[in-house]
């Protein structure tokens, strides 16, 4: 599916995301899945915590977030952008193909993105709203690493300089497509929920229901719904960041897509 090579509006990159998202569905729904399965096993053992263990569960959270941001995360944005610049020159590639070049620049990956959610963090507990500033200013930095060859300090810096004046177009498109998340993946969960409720509920004392009854495997195909709903939000997410990374060097560089795609490709072709 090759599409115009240009510059986007937030139209064409909300419209030509979807597109792609369900031109290489498969590809790009499992490598948000890929994500998404520590935080559904998490969900699934919520229900057992007691004081007695709740310890535990607090430093499996920790672990499963850790994975989460700095292991998982950028592997499936590196993932995103081999695909969608491969379908911008109508060469598609496998899940395979496009995990094995994301993990050529792990590394420099990991160490990025931990650098990120260190600044980020600690920027968090100085004001929130720097927080917020260095977060959509930051919003490229896997895409500067996989495509441009940066890393650390540099590849954030120049995820900085292509948002600079469009931060707020950036804000909005990342902005919207998470309130559209929420919303449909919680509307999703208490559909759900209303067919096939997890628990029941007793009046208690002082007007407080006490929960009874509960159904686990409810609630699990409750969790697994709302994942679902999430898991495609998220997959199209990340091919909408790619094409405003892609859209900006665009606008700001003159920066030739097809070009940059068959060098990206041209490695797998050399393969025997």
């Amino acid at each position: 599916m090759k599409f115009p090579i240009g510059a986007m509006s937030v139209g064409d990159i909300l419209d030509r995301g979807q597109k792609l998202l369900f031109a290489r569905f498969p590809v790009l729904f499992f490598a948000a899945l890929l994500i998404q399965l520590p935080l559904i096993a998490l969900q699934l053992v919520v229900p057992y915590i007691t004081p007695s263990n709740a310890a535990g569960v607090v430093l499996l959270t920790f672990g499963v977030l850790v994975l989460y941001m700095l292991i998982l995360t950028p592997i499936v944005r590196a993932i995103s952008l081999r695909v969608v610049m491969q379908e911008y020159v109508d060469q598609p590639v496998t899940f395979g193909e496009a995990f094995s070049s994301s993990l050529a620049r792990f590394g420099p990956l990991l160490g990025s993105v931990i650098l990120y959610g260190v600044l980020v963090f600690l920027s968090f507990f100085a004001c929130v709203i720097p927080s917020i500033y260095l977060s959509i200013a930051w919003a490229f930095v896997a895409q500067v690493v996989v495509l441009e060859g940066l890393g650390g300090m540099d590849a954030l810096n120049r995820s900085k300089q292509l948002v600079a004046g469009h931060w707020w177009r950036v804000f909005g498109v990342l902005f919207l497509i998470g309130v559209v998340t929420a919303v449909i993946s919680n509307l999703v969960q208490y559909a759900v929920g209303a067919a096939l409720p997890p628990y029941d509920q007793v009046p208690g004392p002082f007007g407080r229901p006490i929960i009874t009854n509960f159904r686990f495997g409810n609630y699990a195909v409750g969790i697994l719904a709302m994942q679902i709903a999430q898991v495609f939000f998220a997959a199209y997410s990340a091919v909408c960041v790619t094409l405003l990374y892609l859209d900006l060097r665009i606008r700001k560089e003159g920066f030739d897509l097809e070009i940059e795609a068959q060098k990206q490709a041209a490695p797998a072709a050399e393969l025997p």
